[in-house]
């Protein structure tokens, strides 16, 4: 009896264990994944103004969740939706969308060229954003002189674990369950337009 007691206990003890660390590595990779698509979108942005070529427009000041904006780069167009979730494998529901970032390519691109519906399941151009995640902010902002400041703030994770998911504050809630499977990424960076 004793003997079952203590093989309990130590089995019980190793099974902790290796939930902790299976939830330590799965935070790990939703870490990785969204730290991954961040940097992507910054470089593809930044390279785009660098060496394109053409007029580049800037994001609105004041951008509403929900709803679909664009900005142009010589002729590449940025199609982007900020707080809703990507779920392009589901029939999209509440603050979910097929599509949040879009680049296509799009002749005599300007200021008011329509941005494409992202609620839509086909769309022209990459997606630069992956299923579970959000564009919770992005900005150009012209600082004068060819230079561009550009700042991407992407969010992995369902509504339930995020602390205002359609803003572009949201973060991770402060708790432990589920944790693994939220990450926040910001990077910012200046970009001298080098191409006329």
């Amino acid at each position: 009896m004793i003997a079952t007691m203590v093989f309990a206990v130590v089995l019980m003890v190793v099974t902790i264990g290796i939930l902790q660390v299976a939830r330590v590595y799965y935070k790990g990779v939703t870490e990785t994944n969204t730290q991954n698509t961040a940097r992507f979108i910054i470089d593809t942005i930044a390279q785009t103004i660098q060496f394109s070529g053409g007029n580049v427009t800037t994001t609105p000041s004041s951008p509403l969740a929900g709803t679909d904006y664009a900005f142009c780069i010589g002729n590449r167009q940025f199609s982007y939706r900020l707080g809703w979730q990507v779920e392009n494998g589901l029939n999209p529901t509440q603050n979910q969308t097929w599509h949040a970032l879009v680049q296509n390519t799009t002749a005599g691109c300007s200021s008011s060229s329509a941005a494409q519906n992202l609620s839509n399941q086909t769309i022209s151009g990459r997606d630069l954003i992956g299923r579970h995640m959000r564009l919770s902010n992005l900005v150009v902002q012209n600082l004068g002189a060819n230079q561009y400041r550009v700042t991407v703030r992407v969010v992995f994770g369902d509504n339930d674990l995020l602390s205002n998911p359609t803003t572009a504050t949201s973060t991770c809630q402060n708790v432990t369950a589920g944790t693994q499977f939220c990450a926040v990424s910001e990077l910012s960076t200046v970009v001298l337009k080098r191409v006329e």
